[in-house]
């Protein structure tokens, strides 16, 4: 009996904090009701997925904009698989994690983005923003928090899509420093000629 009583209090308790605008933060591990890539890719999209416990995904809400800026913190970070993982490209967390989403109640709709940085050089995704380092965002995507009594696969992120991550925000494309090269090259050739 006592047993009963813990297992109905623990049950009523999940629910209850299920229903306060949560969302079940996983990227894997779990079968969405959509077949999509929800990977987090390093270099591109389709190629080598991100590994590595330094990166950290961490979840925004609210009006996230498609530059990785804006919106509210969703308050929690998770680590990425080790570099040894099977189940390259996600996020490690326990099953389910419920993360709040303070202010968005039940049945209403916000917008969702994940971000990724490396926490061992910026503690923050601002200050890894801000720095110029090496972060990656999702596009943002819709959620509406499921009413009371859903089943747990109505709070998945189904919107979310594979990105790419990390993106170093100083370090210039391969294009740019070929077409720089290319035009001291030509400076240099004009010089010359011009002296001759």
């Amino acid at each position: 009996m006592k047993t009963f009583l813990a297992t109905s209090l623990l049950t009523l308790t999940a629910l209850t904090g299920w229903a306060q605008g949560t969302v079940d933060f996983r990227n894997g591990g779990i079968t969405f009701a959509t077949a999509a890539d929800r990977f987090v890719y390093k270099g591109g999209i389709g190629g080598t997925k991100l590994t590595g416990t330094n990166y950290v995904a961490g979840l925004w809400f609210g009006t996230p904009s498609p530059t990785g800026t804006g919106g509210n913190f969703a308050g929690r970070t998770v680590t990425f698989r080790p570099t040894t993982t099977s189940s390259p490209g996600t996020w490690v967390v326990p099953n389910p994690v419920a993360v709040t989403l303070d202010g968005v109640d039940v049945g209403q709709t916000t917008t969702l983005q994940v971000r990724v940085w490396d926490i061992t050089k910026f503690s923050t995704f601002g200050a890894a923003y801000a720095g110029l380092g090496e972060v990656g965002w999702s596009a943002p995507f819709a959620y509406t928090v499921p009413t009371a009594g859903s089943t747990p696969d109505k709070y998945y992120m189904e919107g979310l899509r594979a990105f790419i991550a990390p993106n170093c925000l100083e370090c210039p494309e391969p294009s740019t420093l070929l077409l720089g090269g290319l035009g001291v090259a030509g400076l240099l050739a004009v010089r010359r000629r011009s002296r001759a």
